[in-house]
């Protein structure tokens, strides 16, 4: 059982393996750096401002907050006593993704989480009745998890050698049949395509998606912030729909400010975006781009979070309907309507700097046919799934 009771006032940061700074909550929230400090907690927030207030939670902590699926675990568990978001930040331990940790002041080290078969995993995949899977998101929940967003997920160490989980376990759901399998051949385009991407494996009932963490350098932690949170957006409570606000065009501004080669990853963006229009995901906002960073260099991170989302209608006004718009708008004043291929290539050529950027659209598209077909004789795959994606594809590649 997780005890929600203690109120938690104050939280000892590091930055990967350096003391950072403490974060309190009084009447604000205030972070103040140690003295010495050669990590800042965030992009946004320099060392040499030394101590910071704000009336809510500093953006790149309530990044990790967890939402969705883990939250509501959560609060199951504690249902009279609903967590606050330091409870939450002291939960979730070092195990958010990033290099931030939180610990509370004089508390004894965690317990560290059990490593759990990788090999089994993919064998069993979520179990008879999701079984396994439950099984999961009960032994590590209470060792802290740091994942946002509404997908049943949780973090799961495969090895002892890593201290900290390293690998992201996905599953579906009643709302979401086959979302596992989905993003799985989501990623096997965008690989298939070119682009970077962690490794993934679907297990063999194909209801459960094993992802390595991208901020890892083998043992070492890499910042990560997304771009709400670079945007100091705050998205962890009622204001969710935050992410959703803004334009392509507007992250395009953003990463030639943050990025050391804004060039390379403005072009690495593009592919990103493509993919995301061409699968028709609609769920590409703002804090499923991010950018990676060590001690001297700031680079877009791998394609992550990628389904075709146009697949699972919604009740809404006691009718099913289907959302068959963007999550941002392609232009700072345009529309969420998915853009047809000259106007993607033209937002590649202007605002992302790209030569030809409809070779790269090509790249794409050839990798959804070759992935489709693939699938056909993929026996992991649900036949269902596989005929809602095929409709969705080729009517989106009619376009390109």
């Amino acid at each position: 059982m997780i005890d929600f009771t203690q109120k938690v006032a104050d939280l000892d940061l590091d930055a990967g393996d350096e003391p950072c700074g403490q974060l309190r909550r009084r009447s604000q929230y205030e972070f103040e750096y140690w003295p010495g400090a050669t990590r800042p907690a965030s992009l946004l927030m320099p060392i040499e401002d030394g101590l910071l207030r704000d009336g809510e939670l500093f953006a790149a902590m309530d990044m990790n907050l967890p939402e969705g699926f883990l939250l509501a675990q959560l609060r199951e568990r504690s249902p009279k006593t609903p967590p606050t978001k330091m409870q939450l930040l002291a939960l979730m331990g070092s195990n958010g993704i990033g290099r931030l940790s939180f610990r509370e002041p004089r508390a004894p080290p965690r317990e560290r989480a059990r490593a759990v078969s990788r090999k089994r995993l993919l064998q069993e995949g979520a179990g008879r009745n999701g079984k396994v899977f439950r099984e999961l998101v009960d032994a590590y929940l209470s060792t802290g998890s740091g994942l946002s967003g509404v997908q049943p997920k949780v973090l799961v160490p495969d090895r002892t050698t890593i201290p900290i989980p390293n690998v992201l376990v996905k599953a579906g759901g009643a709302d979401y049949p086959g979302l596992a399998a989905n993003e799985f051949l989501c990623l096997e385009v965008a690989r298939r395509a070119g682009l970077a991407v962690p490794r993934h494996e679907l297990s063999d009932d194909g209801a459960l998606l094993l992802i390595d963490r991208f901020d890892l350098n083998g043992a070492t932690r890499l910042g990560f912030e997304d771009l709400a949170a670079l945007m100091d957006l705050r998205v962890g409570g009622a204001l969710s729909d935050r992410k959703y606000r803004g334009s392509y065009e507007a992250v395009t501004r953003l990463l030639r400010l943050v990025c050391s080669n804004a060039k390379k990853d403005l072009a690495v963006f593009f592919d990103q975006l493509a993919l995301s229009v061409l699968v028709r995901n609609g769920d590409a906002h703002l804090k499923n781009f991010g950018v990676l960073y060590d001690d001297e260099t700031r680079w877009l991170a791998p394609l992550f979070d990628v389904v075709t989302t146009t697949i699972y209608p919604y009740e809404r006004a006691g009718q099913l309907v289907t959302d068959r718009t963007m999550a941002l708008r392609l232009l700072s004043q345009g529309e969420r309507r998915y853009p047809l291929r000259e106007e993607l290539i033209a937002f590649g050529n202007e605002h992302c700097g790209i030569a030809r950027p409809g070779q790269r659209v090509d790249a794409v598209t050839e990798a959804m046919h070759t992935t489709l077909k693939g699938a056909q004789k993929d026996d992991r795959i649900p036949r269902r799934l596989l005929k809602s994606l095929a409709v969705e594809w080729e009517e989106s590649l009619r376009h390109f």
